[in-house]
């Protein structure tokens, strides 16, 4: 244990200063404690202490994010607010008529009429594929009975067979005069039974024969943009009727109804962003407009406070008393302003340091566990780390 030594002079009094036997009697020697050798690690209750101020946890400085024409201001300083309460609105006139105009396009898009027009589309949509479907099925069977196409090759075998007999008949007339009756006669049956011999051979091409790649295609093709035309009108119905439909549902008319809706959204927003409210319940400790002035963007109108959720920054925490401060360790808070003290406890220290007057400061943040009445963010207090309560 280190200690000072204090030698207190001797003063010679003029009579009755001696001892027994006759010396003088010397004064006994003084001895201050200034310090401790004790070993015992970390620090010890009363070994730190730091200024500070008392701030509120929660504070915010509100402002519009557009500028605007101050309309109405609903409180004033020292007024008490809840979270949500309007603070401050600007004119909203034209915000106002713009979420009218969309609210009013999506409840006609969304309207008893609309939906009935929806449900029609979709029955003619499944129209349309069953005709398609048909046609592709179409594709995978005979296109006629096998009686109905040896039919067809009797006719052609006869018509073969009276092309051959017409033929004869018109080379014996073909070298007599065009406006010949017997020549006349002649040609006639042997054009129409050219005619009937092309027709019979093409429809039995056509019912005994395959369809082609580019038949196969276009058909399948018109059926697959019907299955998807069903689908999309079903989705657009199920949208107008409130219905959840899922992530990838597309279309003209849902898009349509989303961008409406969309719409409607942003109207909402526009018209929000005319009005400060409070983010939570607190005191009001600035306003900053008054009704009739211009509010520019980003301009701080209002501050509220939450008083019920004080705590205290330390200003001037040396780095030399820094490895005696520890996050949970509890500090004792003298408020000198009203007299009162708080029991707290360590709840941050800042990683990095601040210069305060040339000396490395850390800042470290107390959270009082009870808060004293009349206790006001901007209050100077002491911290004293670890001291009792």
């Amino acid at each position: 244990m280190r200690r000072a030594v204090l030698l207190l002079p001797l003063l010679l009094l003029a009579a009755g200063c001696g001892s027994i036997g006759g010396g003088p009697t010397p004064l006994p020697t003084v001895v201050l404690e200034v310090g401790s050798s004790r070993s015992t690690p970390g620090p010890t209750f009363g070994e730190a202490t730091a200024s500070g101020v008392v701030v509120s946890a929660r504070q915010a400085q509100l402002a519009f994010d557009q500028g605007g024409l101050v309309q109405a201001v609903h409180v004033a300083l020292g007024d008490s607010v809840r979270a949500g309460d309007v603070l401050v609105e600007l004119d909203s006139t034209s915000a106002q008529l713009e979420l009218a105009r969309a609210q009013r396009v999506l409840r006609e898009m969304t309207s008893p009429a609309a939906i009935a027009a929806a449900d029609q589309a979709v029955a003619a949509a499944k129209e349309v594929q069953d005709k398609a479907q048909k046609k592709v099925v179409s594709l995978s069977y005979p296109r006629a009975t096998e009686a109905f196409i040896n039919n067809l090759a009797a006719q052609i075998t006869l018509a073969r067979k009276e092309l051959a007999g017409a033929s004869r008949d018109f080379n014996n007339y073909e070298d007599l005069p065009k406006n010949d009756p017997d020549r006349a006669r002649a040609e006639l049956r042997y054009t129409n039974a050219q005619i009937n011999l092309n027709k019979l051979t093409g429809n039995y091409n056509w019912y005994t024969g395959q369809p082609s790649e580019i038949d196969v295609a276009l058909t399948q093709a018109n059926l697959d943009a019907a299955v998807a035309a069903v689908q999309e009108a079903n989705w657009s119905a199920a949208a107008l009727r409130g219905e959840p439909i899922p992530p990838e549902a597309s279309g003209t008319m849902l898009t349509a109804l989303q961008s409406a809706q969309d719409a409607v959204v942003a109207a909402e927003a526009g018209l929000a962003a005319t009005r400060i409210v409070s983010p939570f319940g607190g005191v009001v400790g600035r306003v900053e407009v008054r009704p009739g002035e211009f509010a520019q963007a980003g301009q701080a109108v209002v501050l509220v406070t939450d008083l019920s959720h004080l705590q205290v920054e330390t200003t001037d925490l040396s780095e030399l008393d820094l490895p005696k401060v520890a996050v949970g360790q509890p500090v004792l808070v003298d408020v000198e302003a009203i007299g009162a003290q708080a029991p707290g406890r360590v709840a941050a220290i800042a990683p990095t340091s601040q210069t305060l007057g040339g000396d490395v400061v850390f800042q470290v943040i107390v959270a009082l566990d009870e808060i004293p009445t009349g206790l006001r963010p901007g209050m100077s207090v002491t911290v004293a780390f670890g001291a009792l309560p």
